[in-house]
């Protein structure tokens, strides 16, 4: 993984995440010590509709961190997807921990 929020980054969150998509997602889990939480805002309008997903990552124990990933869906009238774009931020934290939790849990996926 080069960077937070590059395609390697999110082929590993997909991964992780998949268990709470859907049409009635998760909405709170914990992997390996770190605290999940996802949030759903949605619009639908004549011309379009979005939803957008705010999935938040809380790691308490030292070292701590905080992790925010955010996709977006948007849709024309006839519900076609537009444009889905995403990005990360980590509010707290350093970002050599945060790598360091996902490349251990990028590991453990491949050897299931």
């Amino acid at each position: 993984m080069r960077k937070i929020g590059d395609a390697s980054f999110f082929r590993i969150v997909d991964r992780l995440l998949v268990s709470g998509t859907g049409r009635t997602p998760t909405v709170r889990w914990s992997i390996d010590g770190v605290h999940w939480q996802r949030e759903r805002h949605s619009y639908a309008g004549a011309s379009h509709g979005f939803t957008i997903e705010v999935t938040t990552g809380i790691r308490a124990a030292k070292p701590g961190w905080t992790l925010v990933i955010v996709k977006e869906y948007w849709r024309d009238a006839g519900g076609e997807s537009m444009k889905s774009p995403q990005w990360a931020h980590i509010e707290a934290g350093r970002r050599a921990d945060v790598v360091a939790w996902l490349e251990r849990q990028e590991r453990r996926l491949e050897n299931e």
